[in-house]
């Protein structure tokens, strides 16, 4: 069989596709219609019978929305003075990230985070899906805005789409169901593989900073329920009796981004040891930089959040970070001495999960969860012999260590399964390979 004629599409990324193909415009099949929020302060507006979803509702592997995370009343629609968009269109984010995409599968409203395009002419929107699912760097790049980057309707409506014939959209279209299938199946197996394995690591970490390493040890109750039995002859005690805690430093946008090193929530939420320098840097005075300080063996704690999930993970810094401050979203505790508490025990202690239910079981959740330094002072620590201190830690950074190169090759095979399952949609949607 002879290859089929390819021809220039005047389009850089999209490249050659075949004859018989056309370069067409998103606006030449689709009306794109804007979402609209309504007022949050209005509870008449809220909790009703229409879906309404922002961009978060699927930011998924699923390309079907069928539900919504939250729902409006009729007063919340008619506020938003926007339309309901019908079963099959296509809803794309137009803020960050830019270009996230599904399908509706029933008729519902979008935010003002998203954009809807409704079909006016006779074409697949599952093959359109699929192309606007490869274009994400291509879409980011219209964005535009001082404050955040936004697509416009008019940038959107204008992106430049191939379309092959409608009976062999559907082809391309079933053929790329199937291998997409495959392929996400693939991909959702090595997410639970990397489920697993953070699992053991954590079960690893509570086992060995609760538990010690000495399986036959004698043991005794604790004098808090959650921890269970531990060694009989490790201390107990809240972090109040163990050092002092203080909030970070509060400063307005522009004092950021030159100056001193300045240690963030996400510096915290992400790492067990803090890294040798923040990834940020802000405007702080020598007052700041001496009441904030960041020194070998302070642990942080990132104190608020819009979900409870992200509250109380424990970053412990083992290097002081000279001249650098810490963020106010963030509770730094300062050990008195490191004759009772090594930096190097604490980097795991703290980071073990079974804290954090102490933290969700005192909480206040009425509007962010938020953790105070008042429930923080009441955290206890179990604290065993310094060299047990050492020797648990040290057992722990070789553990963690196997787990985590166990982790980082099965993220590295989910970033080559993405990058297979973009070149594949890529290359048939663009016409450079056939359906035979």
């Amino acid at each position: 069989m002879m290859a089929r004629q390819m021809k220039d599409s005047g389009v850089e990324w999209i490249g050659e596709i075949p004859d018989g193909w056309d370069i067409c415009r998103i606006k030449d099949y689709f009306l794109v219609k804007n979402g609209s929020t309504p007022n949050s302060s209005k509870s008449n507006y809220w909790n009703g019978d229409i879906p309404w979803i922002t961009p978060s509702d699927y930011k998924t592997n699923d390309v079907y929305i069928n539900v919504s995370a939250r729902t409006i009343t009729k007063e919340g629609y008619d506020s938003c003075g926007t339309n309901m968009v019908p079963a099959n269109s296509i809803i794309v984010s137009n803020r960050a990230p830019i270009g996230s995409v599904g399908i509706a599968k029933i008729p519902l409203c979008t935010s003002q985070g998203c954009k809807s395009l409704v079909k006016k002419s006779d074409i697949e929107s599952k093959f359109v899906y699929y192309f606007l699912a490869i274009s994400d760097s291509e879409l980011n790049i219209l964005g535009r805005g001082t404050t955040f980057l936004e697509l416009s309707s008019y940038d959107l409506g204008l992106f430049a789409i191939s379309i092959p014939p409608i009976n062999e959209q559907k082809k391309i279209v079933d053929f790329l169901d199937e291998k997409v299938e495959e392929i996400e199946s693939v991909i959702e197996k090595t997410k639970e593989t990397i489920d697993d394995y953070k699992k053991y690591k954590q079960a690893i970490i509570s086992d060995a900073v609760t538990k010690g390493l000495n399986p036959n040890v004698r043991v005794k109750k604790s004098k808090n329920e959650y921890l269970g039995m531990i060694p009989i002859h490790w201390n107990e005690k809240r972090i109040r009796f163990l050092g002092t805690c203080q909030n970070g430093i509060s400063k307005s946008s522009e004092y950021f981004g030159e100056g001193y090193p300045f240690i963030s929530y996400g510096d915290v939420y992400k790492n067990y040891a803090l890294l040798n320098k923040g990834n940020g840097l802000v405007k702080s005075s020598k007052s700041d930089r001496e009441i904030y300080s960041v020194q070998y063996g302070d642990v942080f704690f990132t104190r608020t959040s819009e979900t409870i999930e992200e509250v109380g993970f424990a970053s412990t810094c083992l290097k002081t970070i000279e001249d650098a401050v810490f963020a106010g979203f963030v509770i730094r505790f300062r050990p008195n001495s490191q004759q009772e508490l090594l930096p190097e025990f604490s980097k795991y202690y703290f980071r073990s999960d079974i804290h954090r239910r102490f933290f969700v079981k005192e909480m206040n959740l009425v509007t962010r969860a938020s953790l105070s330094q008042e429930l923080l002072k009441k955290l206890p620590v179990l604290l065993p012999l310094l060299e047990e201190q050492k020797e648990i830690a040290e057992y722990l950074d070789k553990k963690c260590s196997e787990i985590d190169n166990l982790i980082m090759k099965k993220e590295e095979l989910l970033v080559d399964l993405e990058s297979y399952k973009k070149s594949l949609i890529y290359e048939y949607v663009t016409g450079k390979k056939e359906i035979r």
